[in-house]
């Protein structure tokens, strides 16, 4: 998780936001092992530990996360 936190905080340097898709995302929370609802909860855990945002969104070819700065931590 730590290599994943290093990209998006990279990406976070350079724009406003960073959108992971579902691949990347299930290396972390697999979705064999926890359901839809635990898996948004941990991303959600994961994006405050770090001081950022995130929006999860269901789409047609699986989930995404939207990571934001957390402008409450700017």
């Amino acid at each position: 998780m730590k290599m994943l936190a290093e990209n998006i905080a990279d990406r976070l340097r350079e724009r406003e936001f960073c959108l992971v898709f579902a691949a990347e995302l299930e290396r972390y929370w697999p979705s064999q092992r926890i359901d839809r609802a635990e898996q948004e909860k941990q991303i959600q855990v994961f994006a405050k530990s770090h001081g950022w945002s995130v929006s999860v969104l269901d789409m047609d070819e699986g989930f995404r996360a939207i990571f934001r700065k957390d402008s409450r931590y700017r």
